[in-house]
């Protein structure tokens, strides 16, 4: 292929996002040319480089291995490596357009650019001196996921012995490592099936045919006609087969092709419902959920007598979970739930990434509970048993210890009498071992908790507290934990008993601790008015790590704004004491939310007053340095941190509901984890010395307003955002 001429612009695009993706990713040649509209306008141009002779000089072909479509896939020998590859070429009985020239190098650059372990790789790509294009990549062995699981349909015995459910699923995961990685790259693949899928005679598995992938940034120019079922009702297809050939008939350009094309049984609702605007990511999440469960049933999710009943069901979300699919499998009610949280007819409740799909089945692998089951406690205390079967086995063991020895007693009293006293010794024995291996289990959870009070996950950190105290009363750290975190909970009467000792149990001393529970006992709660003073006693008492605590509460439980916001402004002083003026407003939000003003405070540097309220709006702007872990993301829409020391936006991930963002003059220079916030529609990157402008900015399907400072005037990336109809305000800053 031709470098690009020098007057393109040559700036990489980098991808680097240490939250959301694994490493940083450049944008190659390839790339650039596949997001540039020239390739569309000048298509044989971009063939010129192509041209290399007579393939046969190199190439000699040995047997066909597939076709399909307009698109035939032969081995041959390579003379020049002396090894054997496969390459892809227009079948002879094919006349190609243009378009279908376009079409097959479209497919083989852009997976040429896909260089992941599990993603086959191309070797080459030109043209023949007639102009007919070839691509050769690497000849696979083996067998398709599709094939190996009619085996195993099949009863197939070698089978079953040889793919168990633990290898299945670590094929699963390698494919759905390759499609999040494709995904960093801005691919969709658009076709997975169990079919497209080859699994090596070594244990090497590759993600297959890749025509159908298309840039996500491709889907909002398409200008083809939605699906129509009535017009599908003399449609007949292959198991297998794609409707791509047919939907191809209202597209333009190859580009335009392909995005809502699919496999029935395996296709999204929105795919089958043939809007393109609706596709996205979670797309090929939704693929991924239907291979998983053609894994475990050995069935395909979604099955009709004609293709219009299989679409009609997929728009439904017609089909048995897997269970009752096949029930004889004894399916992992964990891996079912993946599954089906997967195929989600609705994309808001699927997993949001592939990433996060990986985590859950991880979550399982390890014999933790998942996202998909929403857990209970039970299951997390049936996990909990499994992943300590020792203890448990060891409690059984006793149980049944103690049933045959009283059996025998009540038989044989006299006869039995030694063997009961050397039984319940050895019992005791087993007791004393039982209460060692919890209490070695018991500092874990302690450890657990701090971490997650670290991250102000309050409720988790209680969980773990209480779990590791059941485990082991004895834990004297633990119950100070447990007082002081009562203390903040404003339960001065539970909490003295505990830090003082009177509930039984030994506990590390804090004097001070105890001294701050006994006066406010019998007061819970505190008014409003005393909270200023009950931080300073906080402070006094060396209990500051808990005010973060005591504020999530105070802000969680109803309360009058007249009276509480004064405290929270007073409280937001005795914190920060190098404030002279503080600037605090606040006004009634939507629903039960609040709209907060500290804007304009440079000392402000401690907001833990703010931990737990139900924010809607909250301007920022010009404080200081404080932890912006203490926001809540569960209502809060609009936020600006314009003027502030911000430096990476991973410091608010946890607000990925934010509809509307200001960092004008701030630090932040990579705007790669934008994509965290798919609801954002306002954002203002205004007036931020070194910022780079990331591809990762078109991926926001929502954004309508964009403010940038007038050096990115010329961006080839706010220039696709204008023409996208989103409204760019140039800023002099």
């Amino acid at each position: 292929m031709e470098k690009p001429d020098d007057n393109q612009n040559k700036t990489n695009r980098e991808i680097g996002n240490a939250g959301l993706f694994a490493d940083d990713i450049v944008f190659s040649d390839t790339e650039k040319i596949l997001f540039e509209e020239d390739l569309q306008e000048n298509r044989t141009a971009n063939r010129d480089g192509l041209m290399d002779g007579n393939p046969a000089d190199r190439y000699s072909a040995t047997k066909k291995l597939n076709q399909g479509g307009m698109k035939a896939i032969w081995e041959v020998d390579d003379h020049r490596t002396a090894r054997k590859v496969a390459m892809a070429l227009i079948q002879d009985s094919k006349i190609a357009s243009e378009d279908d020239i376009d079409s097959f190098l479209y497919e083989a650059r852009l997976t040429a650019n896909l260089q992941h372990p599990n993603i086959i790789p191309i070797y080459d790509i030109a043209l023949d001196e007639n102009g007919n294009p070839y691509f050769t990549m690497k000849s696979l062995k083996g067998e398709t996921l599709g094939e190996i699981i009619r085996q195993l349909s099949n009863n197939n015995q070698e089978y079953r012995l040889r793919y168990t459910n633990t290898r299945l699923l670590a094929v699963f995961l390698k494919v759905c490592n390759a499609i999040d990685y494709a995904h960093t790259k801005g691919v969709i693949h658009l076709d997975l099936k169990p079919s497209n899928v080859n699994i090596g005679d070594f244990g090497d598995v590759q993600v297959l045919d890749w025509g159908l992938s298309t840039l996500i940034t491709h889907l909002n120019e398409y200008d083809g006609e939605p699906v129509s079922w009535q017009s599908m009702d003399d449609v007949s297809l292959e198991n297998g087969q794609t409707l791509t050939r047919y939907l191809e008939r209202t597209a333009k350009r190859r580009e335009f092709k392909n995005v809502v094309g699919g496999t029935p049984g395996y296709m999204s609702p929105e795919q089958a419902q043939g809007v393109p605007s609706d596709i996205d990511f979670q797309t090929d999440v939704y693929m991924l959920g239907a291979m998983l469960y053609e894994i475990l049933t050995y069935h395909c999710p979604l099955e009709g007598a004609t293709v219009k009943e299989v679409l009609q069901k997929t728009v439904r979300g017609d089909f048995p979970p897997p269970g009752k699919c096949s029930p004889e499998l004894r399916i992992p009610p964990a891996l079912a739930a993946i599954a089906m949280k997967a195929m989600a007819t609705d994309p808001a409740d699927r997993y949001p990434n592939v990433a996060a799909m990986i985590r859950d089945i991880h979550s399982f692998q390890d014999g933790f509970a998942t996202i998909a089951e929403n857990p209970t406690f039970i299951t997390h205390a049936t996990l909990l048993v499994k992943r300590h079967k020792l203890a448990v086995s060891l409690i059984a063991t006793t149980l049944a210890i103690i049933a045959v020895v009283l059996a025998q007693s009540f038989s044989s009293i006299k006869n039995s009498e030694r063997v009961a006293i050397d039984a319940l010794a050895e019992l005791k024995q087993k007791n004393d071992y039982i209460e060692a291996t919890a209490q070695k289990v018991a500092p874990d959870y302690l450890d657990l908790m701090m971490q997650q009070e670290k991250d102000y996950d309050f409720k988790e950190a209680e969980q773990s507290l209480d779990t590791g105290l059941a485990f082991d009363p004895s834990l004297e750290t633990g119950w100070l934990k447990k007082g002081k975190m009562l203390l903040c909970q404003q339960k001065f009467s539970d909490a003295w008993n505990i830090l003082s000792g009177s509930h039984g149990q030994p506990v590390q001393k804090d004097p001070a601790a105890i001294l701050l529970a006994e006066k406010y006992k019998g007061e819970e709660p505190v008014p409003d008015a005393e909270i200023p003073q009950l931080i300073r006693e906080f402070k006094t008492s060396n209990l500051g790590s808990g005010i973060p605590r005591l504020f999530y509460h105070l802000n969680r439980s109803p309360f009058d704004p007249e009276t509480h916001f004064p405290a929270i402004a007073e409280s937001l002083k005795l914190l920060n004491p190098k404030l002279e003026n503080l600037n605090f407003e606040w006004a009634q939000g939507t629903g039960r939310g609040w709209k907060i003003d500290i804007s304009g405070n440079p000392e402000l540097d401690d907001i833990s007053p703010l931990c737990g309220l139900d924010i809607n709006s909250l301007n920022a702007a010009g404080i200081g340095t404080p932890d912006l872990k203490l926001l809540s993301g569960d209502g809060l829409r609009e936020l600006n941190l314009a003027d502030t020391q911000l430096n990476h936006l991973f410091e608010l991930d946890q607000l990925s509901g934010l509809t509307a963002l200001y960092i004008s003059g701030t630090g932040i220079r990579n705007l790669s984890n934008i994509v965290r916030y798919p609801k954002l529609s306002s954002l203002d990157i205004s007036g931020i010395e070194g910022l780079a402008i990331s591809q990762q900015l078109i991926w926001c399907r929502s954004l309508k307003l964009l403010t940038v400072s007038n050096a990115f005037r010329n961006d080839p990336i706010i220039r696709t955002l204008a023409r996208r109809g989103v409204i760019i305000i140039y800023s002099n800053n």
